[in-house]
């Protein structure tokens, strides 16, 4: 399962990067996440980082690829009802003053067969969350602030600069 989401940002690419690189700020901008710690190493290939979350699991994440003001990938472990995980975040600027965040997912969930039949909703419902971190992470980067109350209140991104 593949989840390809967008959202325009009024920032300069460097600006948006800081944020993004940034991978213990998460739950400021992802409400899943309660807190992110990474080991000694703090960005690029091999960079690790444990995830508490909101339903009260843990999950690990490892950087697999990290191309510096461009893009990285982590792949995710332990996640619930999730065999694989790989996800990829990018910034591009759109002139100087506006950035175009991008997030490619790919899922594979457990289960074989009935795992196949729940994608429709796992879609669904990671489509939202997404949504609402994509509008919770460009509230912290416009107003320079995390959103104080609950991410979905926040508007539905635009994906189009």
């Amino acid at each position: 399962m593949k989840i390809t989401m967008s959202v325009c940002i009024r920032a300069p690419k460097s600006q948006v990067w800081k944020v993004l690189a940034d991978v213990e700020n998460i739950p400021l901008w992802s409400s899943a996440v309660v807190s992110a710690k990474t080991d000694e190493k703090k960005s690029g290939i091999g960079t690790k980082r444990t995830c508490k979350l909101s339903n009260q699991s843990t999950i690990f994440e490892e950087w697999t690829d990290w191309t510096e003001n461009e893009s990285y990938t982590y792949q995710g472990f332990d996640l619930p009802l999730i065999e694989a995980a790989k996800n990829t975040w990018s910034v591009k600027a759109l002139g100087s003053e506006e950035t175009l965040l991008t997030t490619q997912a790919e899922v594979v969930l457990k289960g074989g067969l009935l795992g196949r039949c729940l994608e429709p909703l796992v879609r669904l419902a990671s489509t939202k969350m997404g949504n609402q971190s994509l509008a919770a992470f460009k509230y912290l980067v416009e107003e320079n602030k995390p959103f104080s109350g609950r991410h979905g209140l926040l508007p539905k991104p635009s994906n189009v600069c």
